[in-house]
């Protein structure tokens, strides 16, 4: 059976969306992480290693959630790109 044009854009719509949670899902985390992440250096022992381990908060996280936050972005991406291609049909 053969998806209409309509049906075949809800579907993305669909799955576009929920893409968007993912993302929106993984960003938090992500953020919670960076946030929590910086406990460790009210001990002066340990602030001295990280120092250099301190450049931007990122570095520490870049990381599987990282990755994962940037593989959801790129099927974002693809999705739109097929979306934008239905509606040119």
């Amino acid at each position: 059976m053969h998806m209409s044009a309509a049906e075949q854009r809800q579907l993305l719509e669909d799955k576009i969306l929920a893409k968007r949670q993912q993302i929106e899902f993984e960003r938090t985390n992500l953020e919670e992480s960076i946030v929590f992440a910086p406990e460790n250096r009210e001990n002066p022992e340990v602030m001295e290693e990280t120092k250099n381990f301190d450049d931007p908060a990122q570095n520490v996280v870049e990381t599987s959630d990282m990755s994962a936050l940037k593989a959801a972005e790129r099927e974002l991406q693809e999705l739109l790109r097929q979306l934008e291609g239905l509606q040119n049909d």
